[in-house]
């Protein structure tokens, strides 16, 4: 598939063009292609579409439009190969050789490196990529400003191009493109330039100079301006017919011209977008108006200086009269010893004491010279100010980590990391081709180990080119560890730690103590209530200074942190603080996160709910407070801290806070269950009841035990669950923790009837009844309700679990709990089955499916849409419920939730051996294979019925 944005929007497959669907479809497939291979957040693309004002429905709109552009793109079955959700929203996964923009930066960076006769080739392969304007039938006003950045680069690599044939002497072949060149951008001077002298060497020095007047005019009419100097200069040229016209020649300069750049050792990667806005930025500087400035910023190690001496020796040919380059290191070097050497380098032998002279001097000694100055790793604006010349057609260029004050926005390119193409292809250039094709994978884990930074990356390829034993694998594997991954990235005088310590040196008292805690925490991700946490007060202006350093990133309402960044957070972390302040610091990230995830599962259960509570601190939040950081939808809101729940599970374990470790732990058991997490929650569950049983934490261990226990039979490994719910009982029985041993005898009575026990069952419903009601838990008094009228239906006996069943269903309406509401109405539908009331059952499993979507419940989704399909099969509507049992079996297999896909493999194979279909067999084969595998003990004695009959 080939994608193509240079010009109409277009994708091809085999050779075939794809139909994209409408004028929304088009903006997102744009956002994505622009934003090749990087995230897009939703919100960008919904401005994209709508601008400021979106409709209501544009989240979902947006979300449509992905799926459709799925379907055109052959990518519906998951998981997803090119069209990728990835939050905060979606991901084009891109061949880099597959985009034309792609390929244009790539051959523009190659035209770089090559000589004249080469590299003009090349750019016109480049041109010729452009079909016409870029995303010429995409309408959006954000998109506009981007298509607008790319017509620059073109613009820009054309005048290039031109000007590598002019000096090959094509200049009678460039005549007509020059003209229609000038005419469509009357008001770039460069291509009136170019047509001047192309005029003039084929032997019309009449039309030159009439091309020179006739831009002069329209400058004058449209903008009241005069043509630069260089272009009066031509014109004078081409009145008296010099021979340098003909054969440019060096002139002869009576001053020395300064050229002190730094030698460009390496190629540059990933950078063609911004190597083209900073040229063009300081490409044209006329004789008179301000002093042309542009300024590359950006964390340290982002690579600042290397973009930018590439641009300046890109740009030494608009700056004749030489390039001055100083190194301020952050604003360790004095001004005036800086104006010392410059003045030296411009031939000045006397240079006079004071500061304010040697920068007069300075001043008059570049007036009218075209001469670029590169100030790199500049600090304060205080230390730059002396040393910029007067104004034109002097250039400066500045690298540092923050904006100069002063600098207009517009004047900035603000570096970042470089996407997962420019890190690969930075380390293709130093461990070879050969080598990164032998390990294509192992090469993208690397970059993102260096997380984009060009430091990093350069690090890395250096220790692999210098080791052609090791494989990149080898790298990958020493990297994985965090607390050495900092030391595997130095290589002689290059180490990631200490361009981070630049960073870190360079913050504020309060801002330096917020990263290192954030360390501390050792999660991807920070928030501002997390931070405050750890700073015991206000963070805002510490975050903005984190993220203006580039040590954070803003991702939707979350900071982002690399893990390098991060690891080097923990060192300092660790280096300069006391134990006691790293234990505090934790107590107080743990206590509020305890107090904020205990508010979420209440406003979902309405109520603390089957949720046994530590007995820890809770934080500093009121519920309003809490209530409004959480948002309308706890559980998503808990699932967008899952990042930091399980980092402050670790550390709570490593640090000996065993309550608050497991308290953690416990508050997440809804979500992980509601999501099928079921990794994380063993994960967590195992260091909380490590971290209890080393501290003699009897109620924490009985409650962690609990949960493993609860993990067991939701993936219904009831042999399993049953050791683990005696040994949660017993613990709860030592210390009378009356809620506890009611929770685990309501999973005991489960594990029971799955076994087949049905008697043991109803009366583990009945002993955690009367606890339940004790304690308060109506969440679980429902629940048990619900499942002990389960036991009536099964028995035949209806009239005694009808009433079990509305009453379940009354608590879970009046406490709020939506996800027990559709428990209860599943149920509900199926004792309508067993009446024979097809028409209500319906009712019922369709009410309960409408609570599950809205709730996010894909489990329970799976068992409601089983419902649906045993309802339709009762009113006589077959075909309709073989298609809704495939889609309830598809979801229940991608959640690896056996019980429920061995129930629809069940009625599916019951509903194909009666349209007499072949494959009826395999399914109840499977679905015997299935109950039995888990025990399943009831449903396995069915399967085994329907089998018999099938054969």
């Amino acid at each position: 598939m080939r994608f193509k944005i240079l010009g109409p929007l277009l994708v091809e497959h085999e050779g075939q063009e794809l139909h994209l669907g409408g004028s929304l479809q088009r903006v997102v497939m744009a956002m994505l292609l622009l934003e090749a291979n990087r995230v897009v957040p939703l919100e960008r693309m919904i401005e994209a579409a709508w601008g400021e004002n979106p409709p209501g429905t544009a989240r979902n709109q947006v979300q449509i439009r992905i799926s459709q552009l799925r379907r055109v793109l052959h990518d519906t079955a998951q998981p997803y190969h090119t069209l990728i959700t990835r939050s905060p929203g979606y991901v084009v996964k891109v061949d880099p050789a597959r985009l034309d923009l792609t390929e244009f930066d790539d051959l523009i960076t190659r035209a770089r490196g090559e000589e004249p006769e080469r590299a003009a080739r090349t750019l016109r392969a480049a041109l010729a990529l452009w079909r016409g304007p870029a995303l010429s039938d995409v309408d959006s006003d954000l998109i506009r400003p981007m298509v607008h950045d790319l017509e620059e680069r073109r613009l820009l690599a054309h005048e290039q191009c031109v000007e590598l044939e002019l000096g090959l002497g094509r200049h009678l072949e460039l005549v007509g493109e020059l003209r229609r060149l000038v005419e469509a951008h009357p008001l770039r001077e460069r291509p009136h330039n170019h047509l001047m002298l192309a005029l003039y060497r084929s032997g019309r020095q009449a039309e030159a100079l009439d091309a020179f007047r006739a831009y002069r005019e329209m400058l004058l009419d449209t903008l009241g301006l005069e043509p630069s100097d260089e272009l009066r200069r031509l014109e004078l040229a081409i009145l008296n017919q010099e021979d340098e016209l003909d054969r440019p020649a060096p002139p002869v300069r009576l001053t020395p011209v300064p050229r002190q750049l730094p030698p460009m050792i390496s190629t540059l990667s990933g950078r063609s977008g911004e190597l083209a806005r900073l040229t063009g930025m300081l490409a044209g500087s006329g004789a008179d108006g301000p002093l042309p400035m542009a300024a590359v910023v950006g964390r340290a190690g982002v690579g600042k200086t290397e973009l930018a001496v590439h641009a300046a020796h890109e740009l030494s040919s608009h700056y004749p009269d030489g390039q001055l380059y100083v190194d301020l290191r952050d604003g360790q070097i004095e001004a005036t010893d800086v104006l010392s050497m410059f003045l030296r380098a411009l031939g000045v032998s006397a240079i006079p004491r004071s500061a304010e002279e040697r920068g007069a001097l300075f001043r008059s000694t570049v007036a009218g010279r075209r001469l670029l100055v590169l100030l790199d790793n500049a600090g304060s604006f205080e230390q730059i100010w002396p040393l910029l010349p007067g104004g034109g057609p002097c250039g400066v260029l500045v690298t540092g980590r923050e904006r100069p004050i002063g600098m207009a926005e517009h004047w900035v390119v603000r570096l970042e990391v470089l996407d997962d193409a420019g890190s690969v292809r930075l380390l293709m250039g130093d461990v070879g081709e050969r080598r990164a094709a032998a390990e294509p994978d192992a090469l993208r884990r690397l970059a993102a180990q260096c997380g984009g930074l060009p430091l990093a990356l350069r690090i890395a390829g250096a220790r692999l080119a210098v080791r052609p034993q090791w494989t990149i694998e080898t790298l990958v594997g020493l990297l994985s560890d965090s607390r050495t991954m900092l030391d595997v990235l130095s290589h002689g005088d290059l180490e990631v730690r200490a361009s981070l310590e630049v960073s870190y040196r360079g913050l504020s008292a309060r801002a330096r103590t917020l990263f290192r805690r954030i360390g501390l925490v050792d999660s991807p991700q920070t928030t501002a209530w997390m931070a405050g946490a750890l700073l015991d007060g206000d963070a805002e202006q510490a975050l903005d200074e984190l993220v203006g350093a580039s040590l954070l990133t803003v991702r939707g309402g979350h900071y982002a942190i690399h893990d390098l960044v991060r690891a080097f957070a923990g060192e300092r972390a660790q280096t300069e603080e006391r134990r006691e302040q790293r234990l505090a610091t934790l107590e107080r990230a743990c206590s509020a996160f305890v107090r904020l995830s205990e508010r979420a599962h209440e406003r979902y259960y309405g109520g603390h709910f089957t949720l046994l509570r530590g007995k820890a601190g809770h934080g500093p939040f009121a519920p309003t407070l809490a209530d409004a950081l959480i948002g309308d939808d706890p559980l998503t809101w808990l699932d967008g801290e899952r990042a930091t729940l399980l980092a402050l599970v670790r550390q709570a374990a490593g640090h000996g806070l065993d309550e608050l470790c497991w308290s953690i732990a416990m508050t997440a058991i809804t979500l992980f269950e509601t999501h099928g997490y079921f990794d994380e929650w063993r994960a967590v569950s195992e260091l909380a009841l490590k971290a209890c049983r080393e501290a003699g934490n009897i109620r924490g261990e009985g409650a962690m035990v609990y949960s493993l226990s609860s993990l067991a039979v939701f993936q219904q490994r009831y042999g399993e669950a049953h050791p683990m719910l005696t040994e949660a009982l017993d613990l709860f029985d030592e210390i009378g923790e009356t809620h506890g041993r009611a929770l685990a005898l309501r999973n005991m009575a489960m594990v029971e009837r799955m076994r087949g026990d049905v008697a043991a069952a109803r009366e583990r419903y009945e002993q955690a009844l009367p606890l339940l009601r004790a304690v308060g838990d109506r969440a679980a008094e429902a629940h048990a309700l619900v499942n002990l009228a389960v036991i009536h239906l099964e028995r035949g006996t209806l009239d005694e679990g009808g009433p079990l069943l509305e009453q379940a269903l009354e608590i879970f309406r009046e406490e709020g709990v939506p996800r027990g509401e559709a428990q209860a109405l599943n149920s509900i539908g199926r004792l309508a089955l067993l009446r024979g009331e097809g028409r209500r059952a319906l009712e019922a499993f369709e009410a309960a499916a409408v609570i599950v979507r809205d709730v996010r419940d894909r489990i329970g989704e799976a068992y409601v849409m089983q419902g649906i399909a045993e309802a339709r099969i009762a009113l006589g509507q077959p075909d309709q419920a073989k298609g809704t049992l495939a889609a309830a079996l598809d979801l229940a297999e991608r959640l690896g939730e056996r019980l429920i896909s061995g129930r629809i493999r069940l009625n599916l194979g019951l509903l194909m051996m009666e349209g007499g279909e072949r494959s009826a067999e395999s399914h109840l084969q499977e679905a015997y294979a299935l109950f039995e595998e888990i025990g399943a003990e009831p449903w396995r004695a069915k399967a085994a019925e329907a089998l018999a009959r099938a054969r």
